[in-house]
């Protein structure tokens, strides 16, 4: 089934969006579209995901595929194996997909930042020129997507209670096969200033910053492994070492 799906998935790759037609190959299959994700795998179909992180514009298509697929398949809290099944679906790094989607669900259109927009719009101002002047904390993806989700009668509810739809955390980003690869990484260096963030970074493929603060959270377990290395090197060294202490009752007794 795995050759199957690759195969399907190539067959339905639109190089216009990057993307495959994961619908077309689910009726062609006759099995789910997650089903069809789990099966897939991006080696063997040769389809890599693309690297489109938060602070860059990303189509319009891709963030409403996104969250169309997120609303219709995962209702509550979404691990992140269910992020990587998301970023298989739109052919994306799952952890963009996190930082991105956490960005969308984060912005707030407030009543007086939809009127203003709405104003700029009926001047004919561009959306560039519309998200500098409205001063928005995020992106020009984001605000549209927001802004053409939002009309007058969901404006106050919005604004009264924010969705929470999704929890998602800043450090569900990485998995357990990339902390394993971190800290392997980080073992053939002695000392922090000999560490080569950028071969780290480019190795895992999260950026150096992620990297640095990752490594942070792994604290405890670089310092379970160095302890572990210490003491099995260290047994025979204080069996044959004495302290003052030990030499005093040793002179008492003699």
């Amino acid at each position: 089934m795995q050759y199957r799906v690759g195969y399907a998935a190539c067959k339905h790759f639109n190089h216009w969006y990057g993307r495959v037609n994961w619908e077309a190959v689910s009726d062609e299959l006759q099995i789910s579209v997650i089903d069809c994700l789990e099966y897939f795998n991006p080696l063997q179909a040769k389809i890599f995901p693309r690297r489109c992180p938060e602070t860059e514009e990303w189509r319009i298509e891709d963030i409403t595929a996104l969250k169309e697929f997120t609303e219709a398949h995962f209702r509550q809290k979404m691990s992140i194996n269910d992020w990587v099944l998301a970023g298989k679906y739109i052919n994306i790094m799952h952890s963009d997909c996190i930082a991105k989607m956490w960005s969308l669900i984060t912005f707030e259109m407030t009543p007086q930042l939809y009127v203003q927009i709405t104003e700029y719009r009926r001047a004919g101002l561009l959306w560039p020129t519309i998200c500098h002047k409205a001063k928005c904390e995020r992106t020009m993806d984001i605000v549209r997507v927001v802004y053409a989700n939002t009309n007058k009668d969901t404006i106050a509810s919005r604004s009264r209670k924010r969705k929470t739809q999704f929890t998602i955390s800043k450090h569900q980003h990485w998995t357990a096969a990339e902390d394993t690869m971190l800290i392997d990484l980080l073992d053939k260096y002695t000392s922090g200033r000999d560490i080569d963030w950028n071969y780290i970074s480019k190795t895992i493929g999260h950026s150096k910053n992620a990297c640095r603060y990752r490594r942070i959270l792994l604290r405890p377990r670089l310092k379970q492994n160095k302890g572990s290395v210490e003491t099995e090197g260290g047994i025979s060294d204080a069996s044959t070492t004495t302290t003052p202490l030990q030499k005093s009752v040793q002179e008492s007794t003699s």
